[in-house]
């Protein structure tokens, strides 16, 4: 009798609810989240469901060790590389993948599979995997009521953590951004090929900014003034480049150069005229100190 009851009113709470015009919008306890972060020269998109702790004790307990773990909840974790990449260390095609792990008190592995179908881990199989590495948890810094993947900038590359609970593991992301740049100062730039004055900008502001061959960087931005005198952005470069070598001669002789092309200039550029003016007192005070 028990039985038929609760048939009944199951039935008669199911016809008031398909007899409503609207549809009642229960939310997921483990909604989507989405990454979406460019890289240097890599687009890396990531798709995963977000479950929350809600008081429970969730590795070694909800996520058992030393299985495979979805990272996330429902369908699998997806992650998507728009340009080859190397993930831990290991080659990754261009292309969509899932994101597993292994959880462990002492490590944990970290796999990319190209199975991106899947709901939960029953049908996962070793055998499409694309990298698989081992990484050390850490104890994160704050609590992590709800699972969460970052992705940090590194240069032009990258660092993806993911946290829950009290625990977060990391791995290295690397993108070609760096050797294709260094292939095309290599190849077209230090060689002369090229005749486009902002390209030598580019790579002399490039190799700048990493701190990396400065008296190279000195060559492209000599090669770019050369082929464009009015580039004024080379001129700050080349600044930049002889105040970080500590020849502020240098460094105060190119804001001269500067201040010249912006004084002669018919439009108002007061405020770079003043700007360049402060730079050149900033750096003849470093110029005159013991």
């Amino acid at each position: 009798m028990k039985n038929i009851v609760l048939v009944l009113i199951l039935a008669l709470v199911n016809s008031q609810i398909n007899g409503q015009d609207t549809d009642f919008p229960y939310p997921s306890f483990s909604p989507k989240g989405n990454i979406a972060q460019t890289v240097g020269n890599t687009l890396i998109e990531v798709e995963y469901e977000r479950p929350s702790v809600r008081k429970r004790q969730i590795f070694g307990g909800l996520v058992p060790w030393n299985k495979v773990w979805r990272t996330g909840a429902g369908n699998c974790t997806k992650i998507k590389f728009d340009k080859d990449v190397k993930v831990g260390g290991q080659n990754v095609s261009a292309g969509n993948y899932s994101l597993f792990t292994i959880p462990n008190t002492k490590d944990w592995v970290v796999i990319i599979n190209k199975d991106t179908g899947l709901y939960g881990t029953s049908r996962y199989d070793f055998k499409k995997d694309v990298a698989r590495f081992v990484v050390i948890p850490n104890e994160s810094s704050r609590f992590y009521e709800t699972l969460t993947i970052d992705i940090e900038l590194i240069e032009h590359n990258a660092k993806m953590y993911i946290s829950w609970a009290n625990t977060q593991i990391s791995f290295d992301i690397e993108t070609s951004t760096n050797e294709n740049i260094e292939k095309l100062i290599r190849e077209e730039l230090l060689t002369g090929k090229n005749k486009v004055s902002d390209n030598y900008a580019g790579a002399a502001a490039y190799l700048a900014f990493r701190g990396k061959d400065l008296t190279n960087a000195l060559k492209l931005a000599d090669k770019g003034i050369e082929l464009d005198k009015n580039s004024e952005w080379i001129y700050v470069i080349k600044m930049e480049i002889y105040e970080s070598l500590r020849l502020y001669d240098n460094a105060l002789e190119e804001i001269n150069q500067l201040l010249t092309i912006l004084k002669r200039n018919k439009e108002d550029r007061r405020d770079e005229i003043q700007k360049m003016e402060s730079e050149y007192e900033r750096i003849n005070k470093l110029k005159k100190q013991p």
